[in-house]
């Protein structure tokens, strides 16, 4: 990046502030008339804090305590948030887009860019992820009881992780100093699904449709003398079934209209019906000690894990020859993560600070699956095709597909993905009069040093029929009645446990496809080491009415990959090992601060430089030789991403804890994107299409956030008054330029990228009585695109979705609580085609139904 274009975007950063500050000054003194309206509103009932008021008075309390710009999440009095999945919870905050996996969060994306830019952390420690090769930080399996707050810090100091172009988010547990004494609360809700229709039972489920289960507990106390030390351990446990119906239509031609008529050529649907049990399970243990006034120390474990437990039933219509088929799929997939750590602080009484943290934190990712497949024998599937709306809709379609005699064993191929991320971290930080309440000017300097390892490993093993033998489906089918969505034919399943049954006390029936096995054996293992060294200094000045923190940090990364390199040579394979290194250095300058303009009124401003480094699996996977002799493989050589980024905010606290008004905007011009294409090169002599991720074009993605919330609609006699509402938009435009050889696409958003965000919430406390209604909406964004063919690029539809929560109190311990998740009943949505108006995959998942109690004592 050159000065000019630094100057030139700073000076865009500053004419955003400026016309905040041009209408923060009539803006404030209308707050004010609002805020004493208020005041006197209330001077006659003092207002106890609880439950959802609670968690909204403290997250803006932590917001105004911020030194940067940010968003948080806080749990209440009994650790009670409106949603049990850390990733459903990130979505309630402006900015924040959560990736979810069916009908809930998975991934965390901020600002519009893909959650591989988001990087995350526990207690500030980095936390794996073994999202087999990307970077995305998977938080379903922990729930939102198991942090006392969520923190999405969306400018950068120097102090804070380099890696962080969107943002980064931080999950804080709780602490025993948190409470004075013993302290004790927890909850147990038992729930239904209302999408049990799949049949289920089968391989590797004990059990199909139940009940839910969800439980949680936390127990905090103090011990020693004047209680100088302190432990937390809380745990927790659930169990989820629910069943999800789907159909993902591969092709549907173009010409097909309203009116039934023959299936066009290639004509192709595919029907996947997902029986599923979830267990997540887990917890935290925190051990703390004050010794004397101004040292804290704390070392700290915590482990969560996610067991699925998924049948997959599908059947494919492609009227083509032998191109339908019936297959079977299981995933027992488990996906543990721990972290560990521990830290030392130290606060002298001349100003001086110094804190000291090492952690080490694991995921994986281990899943052996089976996957059999019979194919439909000649001739070819007929039926009818016709559009309803987006929806394909079949009619005559021939009988042959519904009967298991009509379909031939074609392969068995049990494979096993055992991804595991290793993150080993160490930091020190030192700062003379730069801590929150220090005034004047401070100063602050540290070093940080990471090391990320990933190991991928693939074994799988194909299996053929021997010569000669003629496998039918009929004595493993299931027997089942059972209609797939869109559909008006049975369904066949697959008793995979009657399958294999046959496979042991059989061998000869079947042949070990040597090929096969050995190029996913072999060529798919990687593994990927990215040591991260960096050190940082920083200015500090503190104000009655500002705050300004400017400084440097230096990054410098080494990157190490080892993987297998295939070439077919006379026709044969060959697997060579081959390992590659890579080196790159990055200053990042940041500026950051704010400043009151007037009681209550805060103007925040922001510049800052960030990386973001490419995937494991983008510079250290596999290599492939498809089938047209093209080469699909990582590149060793890929820089970050490399971005600069301006923003600024307005901010009205109203007074007696009522709420917040607030307003920001921000814009980032990213350098560097990555996205696979392709290009010509010489490879062992020969001219060939390299499939490669590469560093491209650069991107922008501007925005501007709002956020509400009113703790209680004062103006309103009682008990209206009691009502309260909070709210958020997001509204954000990105560009970017998508080349595939000669082709050039020039996009008004970034794949995966909404353009508009809305969270809503109006909830009522009064007496024993709290009621919670959220919404939650994400609008249309491109969830793939295709350079070349703009046909083949996939739509993600509208989706709004409509939770609930209520609560009552029995006495001054025990609370009920009921909630419905889903409510409407809505269903995600993809399109596809020229006009982005054909289905390419409905995906339907229920709601879900919870009735438990809350205690605390």
């Amino acid at each position: 990046m050159t000065v000019q274009c630094a100057q030139a975007r700073l000076r865009t950063g500053a004419a955003i502030i400026a016309a905040l500050a041009a209408v923060a000054y009539p803006a404030a003194t209308m707050a004010q008339s609002a805020g004493q309206a208020a005041a006197a509103a209330t001077t006659a009932e003092e207002i106890v804090v609880t439950g959802f008021r609670a968690q909204n008075r403290l997250a803006i309390d932590a917001k105004r305590q911020s030194e940067i710009i940010a968003d948080f999440l806080k749990s209440d009095d009994i650790g009670q948030q409106p949603d049990y999945n850390i990733a459903d919870s990130f979505r309630r905050l402006p900015g924040v887009q959560t990736v979810f996996d069916e009908d809930e969060g998975r991934y965390i994306a901020v600002r519009g860019l893909n959650p591989s830019y988001t990087i995350g952390s526990l207690d500030g420690g980095t936390m794996a992820t073994a999202e087999r090769g990307n970077r995305q930080l998977n938080l379903e399996a922990i729930p939102s009881t198991a942090v006392s707050s969520l923190e999405v810090l969306k400018s950068r100091t120097p102090d804070i992780e380099g890696n962080a172009i969107g943002g980064s988010i931080n999950l804080v547990t709780r602490s025993a100093f948190d409470k004075p004494g013993l302290y004790l609360f927890g909850s147990a809700l038992l729930g239904i699904s209302d999408s049990q229709g799949v049949p289920g039972k089968g391989f590797g489920r004990s059990s199909d449709d139940g009940p839910n289960v969800r439980a949680d507990v936390t127990l905090s106390t103090r011990f020693g003398a004047d209680d100088m030390f302190g432990i937390m351990v809380s745990g927790s446990f659930s169990r989820k079934r629910r069943d999800q119906e789907r159909l993902l239509p591969q092709s549907v031609p173009v010409t097909t209209t309203a009116t039934p008529a023959p299936a066009g050529a290639g004509s192709n649907l595919l029907w996947s019906t997902y029986p599923n049990s979830v267990d997540r399970y887990g917890g935290t243990v925190k051990l703390e000690a004050r010794p004397a006034p101004g040292v804290e120390a704390f070392v700290a474990y915590t482990y969560f894990a996610q067991d699925d437990q998924e049948l997959r039933h599908s059947l494919q219509l492609l009227n083509t020859a032998a191109g339908s088929f019936v297959r079977f799929n299981d995933f027992p997939i488990r996906k543990p993560l721990q972290n560990g750590q521990a830290g030392l602080r130290w606060d002298g009484d001349n100003g001086h600070h110094l804190k000291l943290r090492g952690s080490w934190s694991e995921a994986t990712f281990l899943e052996p699956s089976n996957e059999l497949v019979f194919n439909l024998i000649a001739p070819a599937a007929t039926f009818d095709l016709a559009l309803d709306g987006v929806n394909p809709a079949l009619s005559n379609v021939t009988p042959r597909v519904a009967d298991p005699g009509q379909y031939r064993f074609t392969q068995y191929r049990p494979y096993e993905d055992d991804s595991t991320d290793t993150v080993k971290e160490a930091q020190l930080d030192y700062g003379w009069n730069n801590q929150r309440g220090d005034e004047g000017i401070g100063f602050g300097s540290g070093a940080k040093f990471r090391r990320t390892a990933r190991d991928n490993q693939r074994t799988q093993t194909f299996f053929n029929p021997a010569t000669g033998v003629d496998l039918r489906l009929t004595p493993f089918d299931q027997g089942v009645q059972y209609q797939p969505i869109l559909a008006s034919f049975n369904q066949i399943f697959i008793d995979f446990q009657k399958f294999q049954d046959f496979f042991i006390a059989n061998p000869t029936s079947f042949t070990r496809d040597a090929v096969n096995t050995n190029r996913q054996s072999i060529g798919g293992d990687w593994r990927f080491q990215e040591d991260v060294g960096a050190g940082y200094a920083l200015l500090r000045h503190h104000g009655p009415r500002h705050n300004l923190i400017v400084g440097l940090r230096y990054e410098n990364t080494n990157v190490e990959t080892r993987g297998i390199q295939r070439r077919a040579v006379a026709g044969v394979d060959q697997f060579t090992p081959v390992a590659r290194a890579n080196r790159y250095d990055d200053w990042l300058l940041s500026a950051t601060g704010y400043y009151d303009l007037a009681t209550g009124l805060r103007l925040r401003g922001a510049f800052f430089q960030a990386v973001g480094r490419p995937n494991p699996n983008q510079v250290a996977g596999q290599e492939l030789i498809n089938a047209d002799e093209s080469i699909s493989r990582s590149n060793p050589d890929l820089a970050p991403r490399r971005a600069d980024s301006v923003e600024g905010a307005l901010e009205y606290y109203l007074p007696n804890d009522l709420g917040i008004l607030s307003i920001g905007g921000f814009k980032k011009w990213v350098q560097g994107e990555i996205y696979t294409f392709s290009a010509n090169e010489l490879v062992d002599g020969v001219n060939r299409v390299v499939n490669q991720p590469r560093n491209a074009e650069g991107a922008t993605i501007a925005g501007l956030e709002a956020n509400v919330v009113l703790n209680r609609l004062a103006f309103l006699p009682s008990p209206l008054a009691d009502i309260g509402i909070s709210g958020n938009i997001t509204v954000l435009e990105g560009r970017i330029a998508i080349t595939n050889g000669p082709v050039r696409r020039e996009l008004d958003e970034l794949p995966g990228q909404a353009r508009f965000l809305a969270n809503a919430a109006v909830f009522y406390e009064h007496g024993a009585v709290r009621a919670r209604l959220t919404y939650s909406h994400v609008s249309r964004f491109r969830s793939t695109v295709n350079a070349a063919t703009p046909a083949s690029d996939q739509t993600t539809a509208p989706y709004n979705q409509l939770d609930f929560q209520a609560r009552v109190k029995l006495g001054r311990q025990v609370e009920i609580i009921a909630e419905a998740r889903n409510l409407t009943n809505a269903a995600r949505l993809v399109l596809t085609g020229p006009d982005q108006n054909i289905a390419r995959d409905i995906n339907r998942f229920g709601r879900q139904f919870w009735l438990g109690a809350a205690f605390t004592m």
